[in-house]
């Protein structure tokens, strides 16, 4: 309640006319409190509409920042996405590549595994072919040392041959001096006279003998030096068999030298296929793991996008409610001027509260899709270490498959290497077995050539017995003219007594002619025996080759499997090889996706921070403009209540 002055009691001894100027005064008094209240009211309006105005230029300079911090994040974010789109897209190309590698290992494997399975046949086939060449050159040498054994052998019939030449020289000798003594009868018979009449026809007859017996032992002789001719044909065949033969086993040790050679390649090419299968394998388990890793690529570019989406759509909210914000600015900055000199400032004021509660409401839109951002943002940023996680453990597997494939590269060349020198040992071996064979078979012929010469030899030595028949039969005869002889000198008593003594000679030489035939006899049954037994083993040579030739058969076609395998193998390890290059081009592409990834999640990192600090700016600048809107409420707020 407002106090009011005393009016003083009685008679104040004033007239009316001042008591008229004291109350203009007092009115006067009133209109200038009311005057210096409404100023000092003014004033304070006033105060508060600059500070008001002030604030409204704080919160628009606020909403700028907050506006570039929004279009630079925008910016950031639309890069984002891009980079993304460029990882996922980059993923895809690397999975496709990979893939490409993860077929190519299986391939390669699969045709490892083969090769070392028929690598494994061949090493089995090998060892069978150079057995049975061993064998063959076993019994080439066996044939070989055979015939030269027979050689010396038959050699020994020519000597034997000499001795029953010897022989016939003797009973040649025999013969001339029987014929002498032939002769030396019939002188005897003539000097007896009628009484050597018997004597006449015994000389007669022992002469007869003793050509015969001289023919004969010529026959022997001519015969002997056929023998001798033939067994010098036979030895030479037989010895130039054997040393064929001997040269075919040292040429035959090339076969078998290179047929080691093959199995030192085979055992190569077995060691370079295991190699591959393991190089295979670790490839195909590192390209497994490396598609995990593009598939946890693939994600985080889905979650990045994904990020990124829910970030520009929060953008585009805050962008709207910047600029409502704006417009609500630029009306509250019109509405502070305004206030300034405003006749209803409650209106003004209610005006101006009005507005920053609007601001107020966008600003707390804002905020929130800032919070939204920020969000964003941090998924991006985990994404992208996610991304950079993959993309090193990508690195170190392409890195692993490179050299998988650089061993599977070497070891797939070599092998190719290896084939190559084995294909041409195996053409050499194929020509070198096929002359072994060719003269094995051509010795077999030889071999069979010289048994029908050993044969002839025999035919004739059979000859030579029927005429040593002859022989005895002639000394049997001659014996009995000797006999007959001697009766008849001793019927002519003193007459035959010369006869006698020729008679005696006569048998003497006989019996020493038989002598002789006899040991003919012998010498010629034990070169009968000899040729038996070379004609055996020059049969049982020829029988070896013929059997060998059919033998050496199977190892001809031994080495045509062993082309054959061969040539399959070396069709795998070209697979193996050419699957390689693909791989190295897959792989190539696939490291160039990975480092496409790698610097796109570095981007996105990097992006992120400059995203993070934009938000972090913008949400600072947010505050500020929050900050601005409540002190314009409050400033509201105290002039409604002026």
């Amino acid at each position: 309640m407002a106090k009011k002055l005393a009016r003083p009691q009685g008679n104040t001894g004033l007239k009316v006319k001042e008591d008229t100027s004291v109350d203009d005064r007092r009115q006067e008094a009133k209109k200038a409190v009311k005057e210096k209240a409404r100023a000092r009211t003014l004033a304070r309006q006033q105060a508060m509409a600059e500070r008001i105005a002030a604030g409204v230029t704080q919160m628009a300079s606020a909403l700028t920042e907050a506006s570039a911090a929004s279009e630079e994040l925008e910016k950031t974010m639309q890069n984002i996405a891009a980079g993304a789109e460029e990882a996922s897209a980059a993923s895809e190309e690397s999975r496709a590549a990979i893939n490409e590698i993860e077929k190519v290992s299986q391939t390669a494997s699969d045709n490892a595994k083969e090769s070392l399975r028929k690598v494994e046949n061949l090493q089995a086939l090998g060892r069978a072919t150079s057995a049975d060449i061993e064998k063959l050159i076993a019994g080439v040498k066996a044939a070989a040392e055979g015939n030269i054994e027979s050689a010396k052998m038959i050699q020994e019939l020519a000597k034997q041959s000499e001795a029953i030449g010897e022989i016939v020289m003797a009973v040649v000798r025999i013969a001339d001096q029987t014929n002498l003594l032939a002769l030396n009868a019939a002188i005897e018979a003539a000097r007896a006279g009628e009484h050597g009449r018997g004597f006449a026809v015994v000389a007669d007859e022992v002469r007869n003998l003793a050509e015969i017996s001289e023919k004969s032992a010529n026959d022997i002789r001519n015969v002997v030096d056929e023998i001798q001719k033939q067994v010098q044909i036979v030895v030479d065949d037989v010895q130039a068999a054997g040393e064929a033969g001997q040269q075919e086993v040292e040429k035959a040790k090339v076969i078998t030298a290179d047929l080691e050679t093959v199995a030192e390649d085979l055992r190569s090419i077995q060691d370079g296929s295991n190699v591959i299968d393991k190089n295979a394998s670790e490839a195909l388990t590192g390209a497994q793991e490396f598609l995990q890793g593009a598939e946890q690529i693939a994600a985080a570019a889905e979650e990045q996008s994904s990020a990124c989406e829910e970030s520009l759509k929060a953008l585009q909210e805050q962008n709207k409610a910047f600029t409502e914000m704006q417009i609500a600015a630029d009306n509250l900055a019109e509405q502070s001027e305004s206030l300034k000199n405003a006749t209803d400032t409650q209106k003004s004021a209610e005006e101006v509260a009005a507005a920053a509660e609007q601001l107020s409401a966008n600003v707390e839109e804002a905020t929130s899709a800032s919070r939204q951002i920020l969000v964003a943002i941090e998924q991006i940023q985990k994404a992208s270490d996610e991304q950079g996680k993959s993309t090193t453990a990508a690195s170190a597997l392409s890195e692993q498959l490179s050299r998988n494939s650089s061993g599977m590269a070497d070891r797939a060349s070599d092998a190719e290497s290896k084939i190559d020198n084995m294909k041409e040992l195996l053409t050499k071996n194929k020509e070198n077995v096929d002359d072994f064979i060719n003269n094995i078979s051509k010795s077999a012929d030889s071999s069979a050539e010289s048994s029908e010469n050993i044969k002839t030899l025999e035919r004739r030595t059979r000859n030579i017995e029927k005429i040593v028949d002859q022989i005895a039969m002639v000394t049997i005869q001659t014996n009995m003219l000797a006999v007959n002889g001697s009766i008849e000198a001793a019927r002519a008593g003193e007459f035959g007594r010369g006869f006698s003594v020729v008679a005696s000679d006569i048998r003497t030489l006989a019996n020493e002619s038989a002598e002789n035939a006899d040991k003919i006899k012998d010498m010629v049954r034990e070169i009968q025996s000899q040729i038996i037994r070379a004609a055996e083993d020059i049969d049982m040579a020829t029988r070896s080759a013929r059997v060998q030739v059919e033998e050496s058969k199977k190892t001809t076609e031994n080495l045509n499997n062993i082309e054959i395998v061969v040539d399959e193998v070396q069709n795998s390890i070209g697979e193996i090889n050419q699957g390689v290059q693909e791989a190295n081009k897959a792989l190539e592409e696939a490291s160039k996706a990975v480092e496409q990834i790698s610097a796109a999640a570095e981007e996105a990192s990097n992006a992120c921070q400059e995203g993070s600090q934009a938000a972090e700016e913008g949400q600072k600048a947010l505050q500020d403009i929050g900050e601005a809107i409540e002190e314009i409420a409050s400033q509201a707020d105290e002039l409604q209540n002026l």
